[in-house]
């Protein structure tokens, strides 16, 4: 079973349950576990962009209907893609920044100073969250040692405020030169606004992104007090849904980086759940390799709206510090906006099963990244849609029944599919029915291995001996020409593929990262002084998550290092719990051999520096074992008939469709069949063996 170890089992009662909630693009999944015997309920909804907690809610009635006591719920995880579809579609609170003397338009002008493409004379560089009359100065100034070179004009600063808010701001930004080294005068800023908005949503740089750099640093502070008030709207709203459900327990949200925490912090720092729901789906992706004996694993997630892959590398999925988002253009780095807080790396594309085929204007098939999400979601759900998407073209070759999708919950409109690709694809490319159909599902799947691809060598890792480990709804069709397309020998199907991102969030550790620039070159480094920062860090987190209920705290160190003289830095684990200096020595040869690792090569005889000294604080991590699910009660064959799947890469196949929930562990079939369950089907080709592991994973091999 997977269980959780947030309580003292002592204290827990009969049969406590555990609620894990993904908003995604197109659907909300919700997980519901029982910690004592494992036992997994899905109930999965049409999402509701208007107002994501309508869809959650409703999902809950339906559980409530169906029997469970969500009185016995004792912790509710959720993963929302609520803060990265507000910086997308810019439809955040109205804020204003306060700046030092000289830099209101750092955000405008400063940037990077860099040019994403070099030979675009039409270059579209990312516009300011907050325009420039939005943008103030205030009279002060502090040096990059911390020294106050000129004390903050009280008054002046006062005047400034009633200015914003005499704009009537939702929210303000404060960012400061060098605040992060010495916070005194947002410290005095902070004051002075609450004296005169109590209620205003206020950012700080220090406390968001207390790191070198201001405009990275501008950037962040900027971001998060862009969607703060609707980040505390959304949660209070959920928060008094789950109430009115007979819910009185704590609500978590899942960061971008793999840990869970509190909605005080939540509201307080929105900037650490942009990536929220893909990160749970890596998360768990992650621990299922790890019982698997597979270290080295391709995170693949295919669902309505998109599709994401993550490389996992030593049973870690690898984090990026230099995270953009809502990019002027999508693949192109540098034309986003800064995100400045850690983010598992994560390659998302728009390539998923509302993902609109249509043809292009030099007449060729393109397939998202456009998507026609929940509403009105692909022309077979027959809720109006009219455009052939991914979930079309699947259903026309056979791979989805349209009596079984959802496990029955909402039958597909095979016709009303067939008519739209003939229309819009087919016919004007000279194709049959069929045809069309096989060459969307060729196109995104295309579409998803070249961005697979490039990412992975941007990243220089090898992937070619990794395994693939798929799920979302749609990603256990498209696994076995994924991994046949990138030469990966592996494909892995998880239980309950269709939700893992819900579940991964059940099995995610409450954590939070805290860091704090301080810049010497490695050789000059005092460990006394660098021994009080880490102490500092780790008091921090300790009674961040003290106040969460963890007693059980454990610290991870790193630190930010590059060559004297470089501009960019590679985050490097410090494996010391303080240092000495012995350990310096060390400590280059660790960030040498992770610089290598990073760029394929490593620069011999020049020193090195540090800057951003990092902590990440943990809270136990919850117990996940899959094998101690049993399955002995459950009775039937699991061969539930044959279907005629038309694979892309073979033609038409007369496949045998087994029922995924009735296969014992050690069972191997050979293709070509299909195993459903209600949120996913997998697809298997001639030539390839299913099997069936110790953890229900689903293997495939050739």
């Amino acid at each position: 079973m997977v269980g959780l170890t947030r309580y003292d089992p002592a204290e827990l009662e009969h049969d406590p349950l555990e609620l894990g909630i993904d908003v995604g693009g197109t659907f909300t999944d919700i997980v519901l576990m029982n910690l004592s015997t494992g036992e997994v309920t899905v109930e999965k909804t049409l999402t509701t962009p208007a107002d994501p907690s309508e869809g959650i809610l409703d999902g809950l009635r339906r559980l409530k209907a169906n029997g469970k006591d969500l009185r016995r719920v004792r912790a509710v995880i959720h993963g929302t893609t609520l803060v990265a579809n507000a910086l997308i579609e810019r439809r955040g609170a109205k804020t204003g920044l306060l700046a030092t003397r000289g830099f209101r338009d750092i955000l405008h002008f400063v940037g990077r100073e860099l040019r994403y493409d070099v030979y675009d004379p039409n270059l579209v560089m990312p516009e300011p969250l907050i325009p420039r009359r939005l943008r103030r100065e205030v009279d002060e100034r502090i040096a990059s040692t911390g020294a106050v070179i000129r004390d903050l004009d009280r008054e002046h600063a006062r005047g400034v405020v009633r200015g914003l808010l005499a704009e009537k701001v939702e929210a303000l930004a404060v960012s400061l030169l060098h605040s992060y080294i010495n916070p005194i005068h947002e410290q005095i800023l902070g004051e002075i606004i609450h004296q005169e908005a109590r209620d205003l949503a206020v950012s700080l740089s220090h406390e968001v992104l207390p790191q070198v750099r201001e405009y990275e640093r501008t950037s962040a502070t900027a971001i998060n007090a862009y969607v703060q008030p609707i980040v505390r709207s959304y949660l209070q709203h959920l928060k008094d849904g789950l109430r009115a459900e007979g819910m009185s327990c704590e609500l978590y949200l899942m960061t971008s980086f793999g840990g869970a925490i509190t909605v005080d912090i939540a509201q307080s720092f929105p900037i650490q759940l942009v990536e929220s729901g893909p990160a749970a789906g890596t998360l768990v992706a992650s621990r299922i390799g790890e019982k698997a004996g597979l270290t080295n694993l391709l995170s693949f997630d295919m669902g309505g709206t998109t599709a994401k892959s993550c490389v996992i590398q030593h049973g870690r999925p690898l984090i990026n510090k230099n995270h953009e988002v809502a990019r002027a253009r999508r693949f192109k780095r540098g034309s986003g906006l800064p995100l400045g807080v850690p983010v598992i790396d994560l390659l998302e594309i728009g390539a998923g099963g509302g993902s609109i085929a249509e043809i292009d204007e030099l007449g060729l098939l393109r397939v998202g990244p456009t998507s026609v999400g929940a509403d009105p979601g692909p022309a077979c759900y027959g809720l109006g849609g009219g455009h052939p998407t991914v979930t079309d073209a699947n259903l026309i070759l056979g791979f989805l029944n349209p009596e079984y999708f959802l496990g029955g919950a909402m039958k597909l409109d095979a016709n009303h599919a067939a008519r739209v690709i003939e229309e819009n694809i087919s016919r004007p490319l000279g194709l049959s029915l069929m045809d069309g159909a096989a060459a969307i599902n060729r196109v995104v799947t295309e579409n998803m291995t070249e961005a697979a691809r490039v990412h992975s060598v941007e990243m220089n890792v090898d992937i070619e001996h990794f395994a693939l480990l798929a799920f979302g709804g749609a990603g256990p069709i498209h696994a076995y020409a994924l991994a046949d397309r990138l030469r990966l020998p592996l494909v892995i199907c998880p239980p309950d593929a269709g939700v893992l991102s819900a579940l991964g969030l059940l099995v995610a550790p409450l954590a939070f990262e805290f860091a704090r620039t301080f810049a010497e070159d490695l050789d000059r480094v005092n460990s006394g002084t660098i021994n009080e920062i880490l102490a500092s860090l780790e008091r921090d987190g300790r009674a961040l998550l003290n106040k969460a209920g963890v007693e059980e705290v454990v610290f991870e160190h790193s630190v930010d290092m590059c060559y004297v003289g470089q501009g960019f830095e590679v985050t490097t684990p410090l494996p010391f719990d303080r240092l000495n200096d012995d350990h310096l020595t060390s400590l280059k040869r660790i960030f040498d051999d992770t610089y290598e690792k990073a760029y394929g090569r490593r620069v011999r005889g020049l020193p090195a520096r540090c800057l951003t000294w990092r902590v990440l604080a943990s809270g136990p991590m919850p117990r996940f074992d899959r094998a101690a699910q049993s399955r002995a009660n459950l009775r039937g064959d699991p061969l539930k008939g044959r279907r005629v799947t038309h694979f892309p890469e073979h033609g038409p196949q007369d496949c045998s469709v087994y029922e995924r929930s009735l296969l014992a562990t050690g069972v191997s079939l050979a293709g070509p069949l299909l195993i459903e369950d209600k949120n996913s089907t997998i697809s298997v080709p001639p030539g390839m063996w299913a099997e069936v592991d110790q953890q229900y994973n689903v293997v495939l091999r050739r």
